[in-house]
């Protein structure tokens, strides 16, 4: 995937959550691009009860799954309403490495704006490994 179709699919990701934040809600959305080319985008879904809200990177995950289960995440991107990029939490950051081990995430600039990349390998250094877990598409 080249630079130019990551920062496409970050623009797009804002563009589709500016029309749908709420005010005085948590919104983000994220982004997850597959091999094939297809693209999937959604939000996160918000909760005053926070332990029954989700983070929008399972919902895109779930959506890929569901839509290419034999096509391959290679790119993830999570914005806020500013269109800026957020780094996925702690626990999106294990699911990542069940669905796309050798993807590449999008995180905040080293100012703080803009995009860099970074391997999921590089966000959880000797993540542990299981032989139990559902084998992710190759990313290559």
């Amino acid at each position: 995937m080249t630079p130019e179709a990551m920062r496409q699919a970050v623009e797009s990701a804002h563009a589709f959550l500016e029309p749908r934040w709420r005010d005085h809600w948590h919104t983000i959305c994220a982004v997850v691009s597959m091999k094939s080319g297809n693209r999937y985008t959604a939000l996160n879904v918000a909760s005053r009860l926070a332990r029954a809200g989700v983070c929008a990177e399972p919902i895109a995950i779930g959506m890929a799954a569901s839509a290419d289960p034999d096509d391959a995440i290679v790119f993830c991107a999570t914005v806020n309403r500013h269109g800026l990029i957020i780094p996925p939490c702690g626990v999106c950051r294990e699911l990542l490495l069940d669905y796309a081990r050798g993807a590449k995430i999008g995180l905040p600039g080293i100012d703080g704006s803009g995009m860099r990349l970074a391997p999921l390998d590089e966000l959880i250094p000797d993540a542990y490994e299981s032989t139990d877990r559902k084998p992710s598409a190759a990313a290559t």
